[in-house]
């Protein structure tokens, strides 16, 4: 059976339901996804500083999985008399008044690390309003998610002994790098299933021109797929803002002549 997943604020008690949808774990945990920048952006306001879960509904203090210390510690703090899931069912039901799609970085308080969301391997591709967009996996719904591996949708990839490995802890979401959390260290392990990219743990090992250039040859197929069909446009738009600039200066070397990329305009702190 599949496994659904909800983020829940434990210090206030509050969840975000509007967007959650579809609810499994590997369905929604992708960079923008409408259900992750609710949290992201309640995270960057409202929720900075709290304590957050991704959790299963299958999820329990005895499920054996990398999380189970975390559902075990939460349960003799709040004494649930289901599980989790269920428990926080019965939070308030919160929205964001408007949805900031522009926080990249997360930063653990407890850890001392942070997050880079767009330090992840291109996964997919989607073709919608004449535009190829890319899809990374999200690596804050994953560091956070409670009971990996107990139902269908679940993550099984790279580094998924480390799925939860965030869970319950102390969050703050920002846009840009903050000089408070200078010191930070960057947690750079890196999340995909499908791509045939082996030993890949860390961003660094992604980082590099060949393997970016071979996380791109997806794209060919997709181009050809359109091809085959009457939603070939003369230029295909190719939507560039997740996209590192390193990624960029890949994808133009290329040469793609049925792409028509757009300037790559960041500022320094998104490289």
């Amino acid at each position: 059976m599949g496994q659904y997943y909800k983020f829940i604020n434990l210090d206030k008690r509050e969840k975000c339901d509007r967007n959650r949808w579809p609810a499994k774990l590997t369905e929604h945990s992708y960079v923008g996804n409408c259900y992750c920048d609710d949290i992201l952006t309640l995270m960057n306001k409202e929720w900075s500083g709290d304590r957050i879960i991704h959790v299963g509904d299958y999820a329990e203090k005895n499920d054996n999985t990398t999380t189970a210390s975390v559902i075990e510690k939460l349960d003799k703090e709040f004494k649930p008399k289901e599980s989790f899931y269920s428990y926080g069912e019965f939070f308030e039901d919160v929205e964001p008044l408007k949805v900031n799609n522009k926080v990249r970085y997360v930063y653990n308080l407890d850890k001392e690390e942070y997050i880079d969301l767009y330090h992840q391997p291109i996964c997919d591709y989607f073709y919608y309003d004449d535009t190829i967009h890319f899809a990374k996996m999200n690596s804050f719904a994953l560091l956070t998610a409670c009971g990996n591996g107990l139902g269908g949708g679940d993550y099984h990839g790279n580094n998924d002994n480390f799925i939860g490995y965030w869970a319950g802890d102390h969050f703050v979401a920002s846009e840009k790098k903050l000089d408070k959390y200078k010191n930070f260290s960057e947690n750079d392990l890196v999340f995909f299933e499908f791509l045939d990219l082996n030993n890949l743990f860390t961003y660094d090992d992604y980082n590099k021109n060949d393997v970016i250039s071979m996380s791109f040859d997806g794209i060919y197929d997709l181009i050809t797929r359109l091809k085959r069909s009457d939603k070939m446009p003369k230029k295909i738009k190719v939507d560039i803002s997740e996209l590192t600039k390193k990624e960029y200066d890949v994808l133009v070397s290329k040469n793609i002549e049925d792409l028509k990329i757009p300037k790559f305009e960041k500022d320094e702190l998104c490289r």
